[in-house]
C-alpha cells in the first residue's frame, strides 16, 4: 500500500518559529519580505486587525520523482495558522506520497486542524489543473475541489466553531507523519508547481496578493543549515500567480 501522510500544518509553522517568527529574513526576489521556513514554500498574506472569508486558488498537480523512499509533498491553500500561537487552521489540497518502495500515490485531502486530515474520493493524477477553496462562515467552514482534468469535483461544510482567519495562503509543504507523535517527512522531489486564480477576501472586498488592502509575505523551505528545499518564485504583475521550484 502507497505511503500514506496525515497533513499536519499548524505543527509545521510551530516548527519554523526559531526563525521566521524572528524574522530572519532569506534573500527575495522581488518581493520585499522573504521569511526562511523549515515546512513550507509560498505565500500568505495578513489584513492587520481583518480577518479573511474566503481564499481561492489552482494549481497543476506535478510529477514527483520517488527518489527519496517515504518523502511527500502538499500543495494547498488556506486559512489562518501561521503564527507561534495559532490554535486551528483550515486547509484543502493535494499530496504526492512516495512509499519505502519508491511508489507515488497522488491524494486529494482536507484538514481543519487540530481535527486530522480527510481524505477525498477523488482520483488526482499528475498534470490535473486543480482548483480549490475555502470559505468560513459562523460556525462552519465551506471546503471545495475540482479537477478540471477530470471534471471530477467535492464539497463539504463541516461544523467548526474556532476557525482562524487571520491569514490566508497558498503553499507547498513538507508534510508531518503523525501517530503518537508529528515528525517532518523529507520533501519529495519535484520540478515545480505553478498556483494561478490566486483570491482572497477580506469583508467585502477581494484581491490577490499583491492587493494593496494586506500585506504579503514570501515563504522559502529550507532545512535548519540553510539548504534550500523549495522556492517561489516573483509573483505575476497583478499577483494572481506564482511557481514554487522543488
Amino acid at each position: 500500500m502507497p505511503h500514506r501522510t496525515l497533513i499536519a500544518g499548524l505543527s509545521l509553522v510551530l516548527a519554523w518559529t526559531p526563525t521566521a517568527a524572528s524574522g530572519t529574513r532569506a534573500p527575495s526576489h522581488s518581493d520585499r519580505t522573504a521569511l526562511i521556513t523549515r515546512g513550507w514554500a509560498g505565500y500568505l498574506v495578513r489584513a492587520g486587525a481583518g480577518r479573511f472569508s474566503k481564499v481561492r486558488g489552482t494549481w497543476v498537480q506535478p510529477h514527483v520523482v520517488c527518489n527519496r523512499p517515504g518523502s511527500s509533498a502538499a500543495f494547498w491553500i488556506g486559512l489562518g495558522g501561521t503564527t507561534p500561537t495559532s490554535n486551528a487552521l483550515e486547509q484543502i489540497g493535494t499530496s504526492a506520497d512516495c512509499s519505502e518502495r519508491a511508489l507515488v500515490w497522488h491524494s486529494a485531502w482536507y484538514q481543519l486542524y487540530p481535527a486530522p486530515a480527510v481524505e477525498l474520493p477523488l482520483v488526482v493524477r499528475p498534470g490535473d489543473t486543480i482548483s480549490a477553496s475555502v470559505a468560513v462562515g459562523p460556525g462552519t467552514v465551506t471546503l471545495a475541489v475540482r479537477d478540471f482534468t477530470t471534471g471530477a469535483a467535492f464539497s463539504a461544510q463541516p461544523p467548526m466553531s474556532s476557525a482562524e482567519t487571520d491569514s490566508a495562503e497558498w503553499i507547498v509543504e513538507a508534510p508531518a507523519s503523525c501517530l503518537r507523535t508529528c515528525a517532518q517527512l523529507a520533501l519529495a522531489a519535484f520540478d515545480r508547481v505553478h498556483f494561478a486564480g490566486i483570491t482572497a477576501t477580506s469583508g467585502a472586498h477581494t484581491g490577490t496578493i499583491r492587493d494593496p488592502a494586506w500585506t504579503s509575505e514570501q515563504l522559502q523551505m529550507a532545512t535548519r543549515n540553510r539548504t534550500t528545499r523549495a522556492i517561489p518564485t516573483p509573483l505575476s504583475a497583478d499577483g494572481s500567480s506564482f511557481s514554487v521550484i522543488g
